[in-house]
């Protein structure tokens, strides 16, 4: 009998790595790309922030400044308690909408108040007062006439960020009160701070602002934000890896 030799023939493909092993590992690499940016984000917003805190804290803890129109510089003035005498431009009173105080809605007052001896004014932040039920409507404040002293922590205006179109405001009503806007259509030669009053007033106005000031460090959440990233990071790198093995 004759014997018949069998040849070994190789199978295409074999030993290589398959089109969808390398998506797999691409999608892997994507995801723990995204996770590892989102950690770094994190931990930027935690360095931030945490360091804002940090000045708020040590501001509330410093002597109160008496504001005067010289004084422009807003980062040095930031969460300063401050102290600052004038008389109100109460014609000038303006309403910043969806303010929630204890599940209800309503506004926070800002009223400009020019200082003694000067044509600068500070914008001061009043307290809250609760919305009417009819939008047309405006609740009455009132405001004590002749000269007054206020007492209260200095805030930066608003800083601008991304919405839907340009809103502008309807009359004494405003979404944001931002400085370039407020000085463009007031006119007034406003300080580069928004004083959070905070002495008492006969005008019946809520001033409670532990929701500006905030709770506590809030660097403590981004920093367990970020562990969460890093974590999906590890998880992603896990698939890529355990899929790569059972090719």
């Amino acid at each position: 009998m004759s014997s018949v030799a069998t040849i070994p023939v190789r199978r295409l493909g074999v030993g290589r790595p398959s089109r969808a092993l390398w998506q797999r590992a691409a999608i892997s690499l994507v995801l723990v790309g995204i996770c590892l940016g989102m950690a770094w984000l994190q931990l930027w917003r935690a360095e931030t922030r945490g360091g804002n805190f940090a000045r708020q804290q040590a501001g509330a803890g410093a002597a109160p400044i008496a504001l005067g129109a010289d004084q422009r510089d807003a980062e040095l003035l930031q969460w300063r308690p401050v102290t600052v005498r004038g008389r109100w431009l109460a014609q000038r009173t303006l309403f910043v909408d969806n303010k929630i105080h204890r599940q209800r809605v309503g506004y926070h007052v800002l009223t400009p108040l020019q200082l003694d001896g000067s044509r600068a004014v500070v914008l001061v932040n009043r307290g809250w007062v609760q919305a009417p039920r009819l939008r047309s409507e405006m609740p009455p404040i009132t405001t004590e006439p002749g000269p007054v002293e206020i007492s209260g922590i200095a805030r930066k205006f608003e800083s601008k960020f991304f919405e839907f179109g340009s809103p502008q405001p309807e009359g004494p009503v405003w979404q944001h009160v931002r400085e370039a806007d407020y000085r463009q259509r007031s006119g007034l030669d406003v300080l580069p701070v928004i004083v959070l009053q905070s002495n008492a007033a006969a005008d019946g106005l809520i001033r409670d602002w532990s929701e500006l000031q905030g709770p506590g460090n809030p660097a403590q959440r981004h920093y367990a934000y970020a562990i969460m990233w890093l974590v999906f990071a590890l998880m992603a790198a896990g698939y890529g890896l355990l899929a790569w093995k059972r090719a």
